[in-house]
């Protein structure tokens, strides 16, 4: 059994405003408004409570429950069975998560509970050292680590990853274009309602990066005056499925 599981989700799920008790049964009690609605087992499979299952606020708590669940799980896994970082002038406690085209991602679980960091960095020549590392700090940081090392690596291409920004632009762009009157085949329609489905997923905080964004555009027209379009205060606006 992974023993590093259960204390990690725990403490990612209090960072993200969710209640949890004591192992109980060798599973992880979830509450919400202290009261168990769901469970979590050790190889992260998540119970419902029956008589609270269908109620929104738990369907809106398991969705983040089980997103972090899964997440945690990986990188409890994998720094379990990662080899140590040998390096040069690296301290130790960095454990080898992957290692590809002269570019590792490694991760160290932190002092007195405070989680886990990972780092991506390329390798010397000799792969005796390692240099130029990317750190990233807290286990919802981890994501953003794969992502680098793919990118450093070579296993995708940079230029086709977004940033949560850039995707929050797009993202207001389909919805701008959704809601005009312009004439739109069905095909299309359905194509872009699909990537903006799909851009609520990939952004965690995207309700608040759009009210930012709109809040911002709304700023400057007034800061512009009667130079900008009479209409501009309606261009951010946005509409939420």
């Amino acid at each position: 059994m992974n023993d590093k599981f259960f204390p990690e989700l725990a403490r990612r799920l209090k960072r993200a405003g969710i209640s949890t008790r004591p192992v109980e049964r060798e599973r992880l009690p979830v509450l919400l408004d202290g009261q168990e609605v769901m469970a979590v087992s050790p190889g992260g499979t998540i119970f419902l409570m029956p008589e609270t299952a269908d109620t929104q606020p738990v369907v809106d708590a398991y969705d983040t429950v089980a997103g972090i669940s899964a997440q945690v799980h990986e990188y409890t896994e994998a720094m379990a069975a990662a080899p140590p970082l040998g390096a040069v002038g690296l301290h130790d406690g960095f454990r080898l998560l992957a290692d590809f085209n002269g570019v590792v991602l490694a991760g160290q679980e932190l002092e007195q509970g405070w989680g886990y960091k990972f780092a991506t960095w390329a390798r010397s020549p000799d792969r005796a050292a390692v240099a130029h590392g990317h750190y990233y700090d807290g286990g919802d940081r981890y994501e953003a680590a794969k992502l680098d090392f793919a990118c450093r690596a070579g296993l995708v291409d940079d230029h086709r990853q977004f940033t949560d920004e850039q995707l929050t632009e797009l993202y207001r762009c389909i919805h701008e274009t959704l809601d005009s009157e312009y004439p739109m085949t069905a095909e299309r329609q359905k194509l872009l309602t699909g990537i903006s489905e799909q851009l609520q997923r990939a952004v965690d905080d995207l309700d608040e990066r759009v009210s930012l964004s709109n809040q911002r555009e709304l700023e400057a027209a007034e800061q512009h005056g009667p130079e900008m379009p009479e209409d501009i205060h309606n261009q951010g606006g946005m509409r939420f499925e």
